[in-house]
């Protein structure tokens, strides 16, 4: 006689829900499992695939308290370690505890895909790349259409810089998952980094075709605008971003830096401080950066300098933190103590943060100052009490081996003695110094100096990636600014094309000269001395207007938004002799030529020839 089973109503339910959960309707899935932890509190396969549902609409947090307790009713689940490993990478969990929850699973069944997939993934966080690619590769052999692990495969090669070999991964799993909006996003990043900006910009719109108003599509195509600055056409599609997806915090910071390169730091503040609330930890790479430059944009000095650090922490920022063996200066008494002072940006930085050693000078026992080779004759003519030396890093230096007994960092002395706008008005100024007789050495080869005006010029950087040239003058741009004076203007142009100095000195008939003996960018002496004799200095916004900057030479300087160097005031508290020209980058930069002619010609109105005389000792 055949036996009857009894019929299992809650293992029904599950199985319902199951069923829903493998065709995509998560929603109903999420009630059946719901209607049996109600009848069945503590059932763990409910409350993993409960978790597991949290995950997919949305809510990672809610999935890993659920996974969680499915865990602790039965932590022999390989399925429900690798399901809470993915719900903590969605939350933005570190990867060393994402490493250890996989390979928890991985203990339990060493085949547990899911678990491989997250382990991988986490060592390409922890930079373990050569582990993680072989653990992609099995995968891949093992379903050769997986289209996820493509996905991770390619993010893998791009975090190691692999961008070219990136870009065929992302293109499979776009083919096997063409519904997955990332990899259309991140083709669009390995081109960005590229530098194939046309391309990036092409790949999104081409998906925006496809995903009508994709919030993340949007997202990205902001960051792009941004990065080519063309931030006035990528607001629109920051704010939509935002408005697409509230709860995402990476689409706040991504309209905080748009609002704070047009020159609004107010809503630059509040919408950083809406993603650093909303961010896992309020941690966030680069968000207490942008919020810094943001507080200083409005002239908060104390709040700004305070987080100014942060700057360390953004993975795309150019700051690199050297490692020391002794510890870092924080404001107590050393008297007794000699300070290592050293930087992380470049020569500008460097020249504008020097107007500080003087205060650090009186606070020190001694100093002792690290900066570029070619730096170093520049800032000991300047500073003869400090101790200068070329900036050799030893990762290996033992404590003992040191010859200081605490370091600082140039740029960070803004938060002990630039926290207010009268600590600048009070400093002296100018610190810096010059060669007075080579000098006038240089202006006596000039024909003429004593009847004509000097100018320097300087009309762009050697650096020009399009984010920056954009900001900078072509020679043929410039050349009107040389129409506009009867004067004597001389080139301040470092690594100056010989093209453009013919071309210059052909279209101003004689007036503009160069000194080929002189090298600008390698002898900072030379530089120095050569600026020194210019009743004005017109520049882009490079070292060469810092150089004038700190020597006192009058200087009209044109640039983008600059917060660490305005610190929201219309020319730079630092160097009481520079007009800053704003450029509105929804206007190209030659439009402002006019405005750099009739500030030039205002400077030298009110300092021709007294200034250039006295400082020259004339």
């Amino acid at each position: 006689m055949a036996t009857q089973t009894a019929p299992n109503p809650l293992r029904e339910k599950l199985v319902k829900g199951l069923s829903y959960h493998q065709s995509g309707e998560i929603e109903k899935a999420q009630r059946c499992y719901k209607l049996v932890l109600k009848k069945a509190p503590t059932n763990p396969d409910a409350l993993n695939l409960l978790g597991v549902t949290y995950r997919q609409l949305g809510s990672p947090k809610k999935a890993v308290e659920y996974i969680q307790k499915a865990i602790a009713q039965n932590p022999n689940q390989a399925s429900f370690y690798a399901n809470l490993a993915r719900a903590m990478m969605d939350i933005g969990t570190d990867s060393e505890s994402m490493l250890a929850v996989s390979e928890k699973a991985l203990s339990l069944n060493p085949k547990e895909r899911e678990a491989l997939n997250i382990k991988a993934i986490a060592l390409t966080g922890l930079q373990q790349f050569e582990e993680a690619e072989a653990i992609f590769k099995s995968l891949l052999v093992s379903n050769p259409n997986h289209g996820e692990v493509y996905t991770n495969y390619g993010l893998l090669l791009r975090k190691n810089n692999r961008f070219e070999e990136a870009l065929t991964f992302f293109k499979r799993a776009e083919m096997l998952a063409p519904d997955n909006v990332e990899n259309c996003i991140e083709q669009a990043r390995c081109r960005l980094e590229l530098k194939q900006f046309d391309a990036s910009l092409e790949a999104i719109d081409k998906a925006l075709e496809r995903f009508k108003n994709n919030p993340l599509l949007l997202h990205e195509k902001a960051r792009i605008l941004f990065s080519i600055s063309r931030a006035h056409e990528g607001l629109k599609y920051a704010e939509e971003a935002v408005r697409g997806t509230p709860g995402n915090y990476h689409c706040k910071v991504t309209l905080g830096v748009h609002y704070l390169m047009l020159g609004r730091g107010q809503d630059s503040i509040d919408i950083l401080q809406k993603a650093k609330e909303e961010a896992p930890g309020g941690v966030i790479s680069g968000l207490d950066w942008n919020l810094s430059l943001a507080y200083l944009s409005m002239g908060n000095l104390e709040t700004g300098w305070d987080i100014h650090a942060a700057r360390f922490e953004d993975k795309k920022a150019t700051s690199q933190r050297r490692e020391f063996p002794k510890p870092e200066w924080e404001g107590e008494d050393i008297s007794d103590k000699t300070v290592l002072l050293w930087g992380d940006q470049g020569l500008g930085d460097a020249l504008k943060c020097g107007t500080m050693f003087l205060d650090i000078q009186a606070r020190a026992k001694k100093l002792i100052l690290e900066v570029s080779a070619k730096s170093v004759p520049f800032f000991q003519n300047s500073f003869p009490e400090i101790l200068v030396r070329p900036g050799t890093p030893k990762d290996d230096q033992a404590p003992e081996d040191a010859d200081y007994d605490i370091t600082a960092n140039m740029v960070d002395l803004a938060r002990y003695f630039r926290r207010d706008f009268e600590s600048f008005k009070k400093a002296p100024y100018p610190v810096y110094k010059f060669n007075q007789e080579k000098a006038r050495e240089y202006l006596g080869r000039l024909p003429d100096a004593d009847k004509k005006p000097i100018i320097g010029v300087s009309w762009r950087s050697r650096n020009l990636e399009k984010y920056r040239a954009r900001y900078y003058l072509s020679a043929p741009d410039f050349a009107p600014i040389l129409d506009a004076e009867d004067a004597i203007y001389v080139n301040l142009q470092y690594m100056a094309l010989q093209k453009e100095l013919d071309f210059l000195v052909a279209r101003s008939e004689g007036k503009f000269t160069y000194f080929p003996d002189v090298d600008l960018f390698n002898d900072l002496m030379a530089a120095a001395d050569l600026t020194a004799i210019c009743d004005v200095v017109v520049s882009a916004n490079t070292s060469v207007a810092d150089m004038a900057g700190i020597l006192g030479v009058p200087c009209v300087r044109f640039g983008p938004v600059e917060p660490a160097l305005l610190l929201g005031q219309a020319n730079p508290p630092w160097y009481p002799s520079m007009k800053y020209i704003y450029i509105d980058e929804t206007h190209p930069t030659v439009e402002m030529v006019p405005q750099v002619i009739q500030v030039m010609r205002e400077e030298l109105a009110a300092g021709y020839p007294g200034k250039r005389n006295e400082r020259l000792g004339l």
